[in-house]
């Protein structure tokens, strides 16, 4: 789920929740962990909850298919993800977006505190929530 006023990174076609026409994860597997990978990973890992299920997610990549955890939508304000992709980037190195890897950067890997108002204001462009 995304808008164009909020990017999301992670879409891969491959997901039950990524996008038909989103990259693919097996392409994005890499055999070595890119720069700051632990950062990169602790930051997917921290992100604020913008909405929570109950579906549990399976790795789609492993031979047995093993469960993830459950399946969440998660931010830092400016970007989406959802909490699969800490569990892809940090087992499989994804090459991730660059300007998500910029972004995440240039917050120094922390994730900033947000306030009811933001979460409310990212809700209102992604779910049509009221604000008030």
């Amino acid at each position: 789920m995304s808008d164009a006023r909020v990017p999301s990174v992670g879409d891969f076609r491959e997901l039950e929740q990524g996008s038909p026409d989103g990259l693919s994860l097996r392409s994005a597997v890499r055999a070595e962990e890119p720069a700051h990978a632990r950062e990169l990973v602790k930051y997917l890992q921290n992100g604020v909850l913008l909405a929570a299920t109950t579906t549990l997610i399976r790795d789609v990549l492993a031979p047995d298919n093993p469960v993830i955890g459950g399946l969440h939508l998660l931010t830092d304000g400016h970007w989406l993800w959802y909490s699969d992709l800490a569990h892809y980037a940090e087992y499989y190195h994804l090459a991730l977006d660059t300007q998500f890897i910029a972004h995440a950067q240039a917050n120094s890997w922390t994730i900033p505190q947000l306030d009811d108002t933001e979460l409310l204001a990212l809700d209102a462009v992604l779910f049509g929530g009221d604000t008030d």
